[in-house]
């Protein structure tokens, strides 16, 4: 748990900031005060603030979403993790208590929020709306990292309060069914109040993104298809799109909350964790040289940390040279030839081009707002969704959006099931690279029989490395009552 510290002089400036559109800039921590806090709207809406700002700090990493996907090559640092290195076992696998941590701020949060005054009846439906999709999607991705995991819904108080046991992932999806059909039923608007907080076509976004992992990796068929495309269908009826031409702007830190954008966590140059893309972008003149590739967003010290390159697999689906989003998903890092000036120069690696942060006082500084979900994401689950059901026409108008708006043209290919299941996995690594989606996408098409993930993330080939993760020996220790993920 998070210890229990006062930060009432950061509420009042909370209180006095709470109308202001960019909220999360305000420096406020997560962490409860005492019983008989929140004793109004105004406390809930800061905790709930801080929420986010855990929800950012724990996902803000590729360890569980790309590092076991075939999308990373090592870097010219090559700090990897054991998921890239497919080395996952029972004494390395990753702590849960963080989630847990930032779980229970949620669940105190909704314990109380239905008997404090709130200024009206629409801040406290959204505050409770917020809180319940927080609370979904903190489970959502859970459960897809470990399978099973402990449904706590109720706040912690005592630390005599009974041990639990692993949930089985059936449940766990029930729930989060429950809390995202909820949060729906009571946000207050249709549309978007500001993109950095959730809202109903957030909700609507996470309930496609679950249905769509039931109806493949947990069996649920049609009907979790038909209700994933309903929900992005609502989420169409909001007036999002797709920004057509200029595809870097959809990134760039000068134009966060765009059109397109349908949910992203707030970043900023005063956040104390750098986005996660720095670790796939090199540090200024380490392994090549920024004169002759002075198009790489690269930073000072440690600002920036070539671990990932972006993989040869993810630059060789960019097969077509029209393509708009080859060169703003990643860059050549060259380095001269050793001294004669006139050869070529070499290309040292490749960086990631679509987060670039700020520049200030000359030091890049990687600002860019953390995206959860954008409209090309859901038009291209669409796409899946009714490939999975045979319904190929539709799939491929869906998929034909997406690819016109690169400027790719429609798929040509065979029109067979198979084929055009593989299409749109191809066209989510090109569209969707670095966006923390790929193993997830992995995982859905190796459950559909599109690929066998053991055969085509070249670090799995010829392992039986479980796709769930292990649990930390550590939470084994402490609750007698967990039991290690099978296979470990």
């Amino acid at each position: 748990m998070k210890n229990i510290v006062s930060f009432i002089g950061s509420l009042l400036l909370v209180f006095t900031l709470l109308g202001c559109e960019d909220v999360l800039e305000v420096d406020i921590k997560s962490e409860i005060v005492a019983e008989g806090f929140p004793a109004d709207g105004e406390e809930a809406r800061a905790l709930l603030i801080g929420s986010y700002r855990d929800l950012k700090e724990d996902i803000n990493e590729t360890v569980f979403s790309i590092d076991r996907s075939e999308a990373f090559d090592v870097g010219k640092i090559g700090t990897v993790s054991e998921a890239w290195a497919a080395n996952l076992n029972a004494g390395n696998g990753p702590n849960w208590l963080g989630f847990y941590s930032a779980l229970y701020n949620i669940n105190y949060l909704l314990a109380q929020v239905d008997d404090l005054s709130f200024r009206t009846k629409a801040v406290a439906a959204q505050t409770k709306a917020e809180a319940l999709f927080l609370r979904a999607f903190y489970y959502f991705y859970m459960t897809r990292i470990w399978g099973d995991v402990p449904l706590v819904l109720e706040p912690i108080r005592s630390a005599e309060a009974e041990l639990l046991a692993r949930t089985p992932t059936e449940q766990v999806m029930a729930q989060i069914n429950v809390d995202v059909e909820e949060a729906l039923a009571l946000f207050p608007t249709d549309g978007f109040t500001d993109k950095n907080f959730a809202s109903k076509p957030a909700a609507y976004a996470l309930l496609a993104d679950v249905k769509m992992w039931s109806g493949k990796v947990l069996g649920g068929g049609t009907t979790d298809f038909d209700a994933a495309l309903s929900a992005i269908e609502m989420i169409e009826n909001t007036g999002i799109g797709l920004i057509q031409d200029d595809f870097a702007s959809i990134f760039r830190a000068d134009n966060k909350k765009n059109v397109e954008l349908i949910f992203a966590l707030y970043n900023s140059r005063d956040e104390s964790v750098s986005h996660y893309a720095s670790q796939s972008t090199p540090r200024l003149d380490i392994d090549f040289n920024s004169e002759l590739s002075p198009w790489v967003p690269s930073s000072i010290g440690f600002g920036a940390r070539h671990n990932y390159a972006p993989s040869q697999r993810i630059r060789e689906l960019f097969t077509n040279s029209e393509d708009i989003r080859r060169n703003v998903t990643f860059v050549p890092m060259l380095q001269a030839d050793g001294e004669d000036a006139n050869t070529e120069p070499d290309t040292s690696s490749f960086s990631q081009n679509k987060f670039r942060g700020e520049v200030f006082d000359g030091i890049r500084q990687y600002t860019d707002d953390i995206i959860i979900y954008r409209w090309a994401d859901m038009l291209l689950l669409r796409a899946e969704a009714y490939a999975a059901k045979n319904d190929l026409p539709n799939a491929l108008e869906a998929l034909n959006r997406v690819r016109n708006r690169a400027n790719i043209g429609d798929y040509a290919g065979p029109k067979d099931q198979s084929s055009v299941n593989r299409a749109i996995l191809d066209e989510r690594g090109r569209e969707l690279f670095l966006e923390l989606k790929r193993w997830w996408d992995l995982r859905r098409f190796h459950a559909d029989g599109t690929i066998d993930v053991y055969e085509f993330v070249p670090n799995l080939v010829g392992k039986t490395i479980p796709l769930y993760w292990p649990v930390e020996q550590s939470v084994i220790a402490q609750n007698p009552k967990i039991e290690q993920t099978p296979g470990y």
